[in-house]
């Protein structure tokens, strides 16, 4: 693990981020979110210091375009830290939309805080929005709302969506986690969606793959085969003529710092070598996927990082390579719109590696849980296995597999 990370990232705070969706599923925004670690308390005066040590600690090991892809970013943080100066280094402001709920309206110096961020461009947002008096006050000074899911059940959607358009004012739905909820708020009217539903797909165990699914199937068992050859390699990814010029364009991408322009795919094997070659194309094939965001792939990236450097943290370092595997195919039954245990069926992987895609089972499982339970903002973590690690450095390091992610991603746009 990057000490430098532990170092710089300040260890009271954990800084989580998530996707905003449009109804596309076309990357909209992150949010990101910033509350102490579990058992710790903040006094008012001490919030300077720690916001300003975590913001250095992202400037220093990610960078914010890094982090969040140069989208409009939401902000989230406890009140007294909602101040013009403490907030994240977003350029411009107006791409930062800090969220507030009702308790703004009873703190003066909080709504003070907020009109000088408001003069300097920055968004304002209503958390939890229900339609009552206090809400309304809010929409003074609020340009989008926050509506949970799960308060929906009793409200008329698109009628609420069309009364916020007439006062300019966009509807993001929060708490989508799982695909059915995205579809049945999308034909209510929703436009924007918070939550991971893209990762839980409707799956009918009944229902064979399409043509194409089974098609990438067979070529994603052929690619990480442990027992293929250069040549086979060489020969399965050369009968896709698509694949091979996408392969050879990401390659040769400004970010890799390459001594000249690889342009044949034997030298793009003979340099970058097995490994390298087979998560390349693993990344172009899944990207390639039709019916699925780009910001599945981000989370599949993000998970692979992740779990790589929890290896090499535990000390399980002739592992990291299956860490990264497990990572990496742990959203392929998105990707496939097939039961994950359909899947590893197909694959060649080892024991270890099908139990902890399809039932979290060992450190790989464990791993796997953790960098979901991080993806989600959960406080109380379940550390188990994990016990003797830092929560910070994790957090740390999740932070860092984004920004390797994002960076990793600009590669494979250029072969789009």
């Amino acid at each position: 693990m990057d000490n430098s990370l532990e170092r710089n990232m300040h260890h009271n705070l954990l800084l989580n981020k998530q996707p905003v969706l449009d109804a596309t599923q076309t990357l909209f925004a992150y949010q990101l979110s910033v509350e102490p670690i579990k058992g710790v308390s903040l006094l008012p005066g001490e919030w300077h210091d720690e916001i300003q040590s975590l913001w250095a600690g992202v400037e220093e090991n990610i960078g914010f375009a890094d982090l969040t892809a140069g989208k409009p970013v939401f902000y989230q943080a406890p009140i007294e830290a909602l101040k013009l100066e403490l907030l994240p280094k977003i350029e411009p402001l107006s791409r930062l939309v800090v969220e507030v709920d009702i308790s703004l309206l009873n703190n003066k110096a909080a709504l003070q805080a907020v009109r000088e961020m408001i003069q300097a461009g920055v968004q304002i947002a209503a958390q939890n929005y229900t339609p009552n008096v206090e809400h309304e006050k809010l929409l003074s000074i609020a340009r989008l709302v926050k509506v949970n899911a799960s308060d929906l059940e009793n409200l008329d959607l698109q009628r609420l969506i069309n009364e916020m358009s007439e006062k300019n004012v966009r509807v993001v739905v929060t708490g989508v986690d799982t695909e059915e909820a995205y579809q049945q708020f999308k034909e209510r009217g929703a436009i924007y969606f918070q939550g991971y539903f893209f990762t839980n797909p409707i799956i009918s165990t009944h229902k064979e793959p399409a043509a194409n699914k089974l098609a990438m199937l067979k070529l994603l068992a052929e690619v990480n085969d442990p027992e293929v050859s250069f040549e086979r390699l060489t020969e399965t990814i050369g009968s896709d003529v698509g694949l091979t010029h996408r392969l050879l364009t990401a390659i040769n991408h400004p970010k890799n710092n390459l001594s000249h322009v690889v342009e044949s795919l034997k030298e793009a094997v003979t340099m970058m070598g097995l490994k390298r070659l087979k998560f390349w194309v693993n990344m172009l094939m899944l990207s390639d996927t039709d019916d699925v965001p780009l910001e599945l792939l981000v989370v599949a990236l993000v998970r692979a990082k992740f779990l790589e450097n929890v290896a090499q943290a535990i000390g399980q370092f002739d592992d990291k390579d299956r860490f990264f595997m497990v990572g990496l195919f742990s959203t392929l039954n998105a990707f496939l719109k097939t039961p994950m245990v359909d899947i590893v069926d197909e694959l060649p992987l080892s024991e270890q590696v099908k139990q902890a895609l399809v039932e979290h089972q060992g450190m790989m499982g464990k791993a796997l849980f953790l960098v979901r339970a991080l993806e989600q903002g959960n406080t109380q973590l379940v550390m188990a296995g994990f016990e003797g690690m830092d929560i910070m450095a994790l957090s740390s390091n999740y932070m860092n597999a984004n920004g390797w992610a994002q960076n990793t991603l600009a590669s494979l746009k250029s072969a789009a």
